[in-house]
Formats: C-alpha cells, structure tokens, sequence
C-alpha cells in the first residue's frame, strides 16, 4: 500500500506531539485528564501551519475521544485539508489503554485516502477500512490504534511506568514501536522555559525516528516533538497554548 505524503501524516504522526501528559499501581487506574494543546509545525525547515490535539471524557459511557485537527499554512494546504480530521475513541482502566473505535478524514472528496477500525475485544479482532484495503486482524493485549498509542504512553508515565514496547495497527499490520528514555533537557517554548525529559520512539526495520520532550510538571505535555528520517530532522512540532 502506497503510505501518504510526510504533510498529510501530520493527523498521525505518532508520534508527534501530543503526548500531552505520578506515580501509582495499575490497580488504581489513574487517569489523564482532559485537554486541548495547539502545536506550530515545520516541516524541513519550512512552516506548515498548526495542529490541535483534543482529549475529552463522556460522563455517560466513560469513554475518551482524542481528536486532532489541522490548521495548514497557504504552502501546506495543498497537501493538507483544513478540514482533515482524525479521532480515537477509546476506554482506560486498571489494565490501561483499549481503543473501540478509530477515524480519519482526510477532508478532501472521495474516501480513497480515509480509514476506519472496530476493536471488538470480546471477539478479539479488529476489523475496518484503510485506504480501500479492507481489514481484519486479531486482537493482543495493549494493541493501539495511531492515536491512542499517544494516550497510552502518557497513561504509563502517569502511573510511574515506563511505555516500552507497544503494537500498534498501522496501515494493514501491526508494527511495534519501542519507547526508550533518555536525558533530561530545558526547552524554550511560547509558554516559557520548561523542564522536560526526551523520549524516543523507534521501530525495527525503519529509518524514521520520533522524539518527545515531555514536561513532567505538566502531565507529560509535549513541549517539542521530532520526526526524523534517515537522520535527518524532517518535521517539528513546537507548543504554542495549552488548555
């Protein structure tokens, strides 16, 4: 399957930036709370405009949605739509992060570039539509969806445990990304100077590599975030408000 342009996977670049977000037992199931943070983006030096990643809770059912829009730049519209969206709906409890349902929108006519997931966790599979591929896969304990990978890293952190290795359903397979932790480092952002700690993501058999710094003090909000390619800084994400 031909994977999209680098601007068009800004809606899931895992890897990107929103690792918005302690210490406590699975058994106590904390939880990350509620959110919205807008984020600058370049991309190979140039700008690109501006993603906003929403999280929120429905009191009826408990479950979360988590939810990213863009905001191209003029250069950036014509690869990404203002109307592009894409949404995971997913539960956390003791054991963690459970996506029920993924979305995306690339908000141009047609579906050809648009996808959709079910998991349904008492049958154990995960059926669906990427890009006109249909697809079925079975379920494994901590499989993510693109974006409820982001939620489920932070969860850990909350709880005081490290991400580790997670599967993820990425096109039509599962791949598995590593996050490993390294130093601690200040960043400069349009909210000041914040203490964070860089994560890195990576996956066996890629050339491309995430980064997160994440600030501790506030829940592990990305501060900036990297995607680099055959060692080379390809997109950045920089915080500009958080709500």
């Amino acid at each position: 399957m031909r994977r999209p342009a680098p601007l068009k996977t800004w809606l899931t670049t895992c890897l990107l930036a929103t690792l918005l977000f302690g210490t406590a037992a699975r058994s106590e199931a904390v939880l990350p709370k509620p959110f919205t943070a807008t984020y600058e983006v370049t991309y190979r030096g140039m700008r690109a405009g501006q993603l906003t990643f929403k999280l929120s809770r429905d009191a009826a059912t408990g479950h979360y949605t988590y939810e990213t829009t863009a905001a191209p730049s003029m250069l950036a519209r014509f690869v990404v739509s203002s109307a592009a969206v894409e949404r995971s709906v997913m539960e956390i409890g003791p054991e963690g992060v459970r996506p029920v349902e993924w979305h995306l929108d690339d908000g141009k006519s047609g579906t050809a570039k648009d996808g959709k997931l079910h998991f349904d966790w008492a049958k154990n599979v995960a059926t669906g539509e990427i890009e006109g591929e249909q697809i079925s896969l079975p379920l494994e304990a901590g499989l993510q969806d693109r974006l409820s990978i982001q939620i489920d890293v932070v969860t850990s952190l909350l709880r005081g445990e490290e991400p580790g290795l997670i599967p993820l359903i990425d096109d039509n397979r599962i791949k598995r990304y590593s996050y490993t932790k390294k130093e601690a480092a200040v960043i400069e952002t349009k909210l000041g100077k914040l203490d964070t700690v860089l994560y890195e993501s990576t996956r066996e058999g890629s050339n491309r590599q995430s980064r997160f710094w994440l600030v501790p003090k506030m829940e592990y909000l990305a501060a900036r975030a990297e995607q680099v390619r055959k060692g080379k800084v390809e997109t950045v994400m920089t915080l500009l408000s958080v709500q």
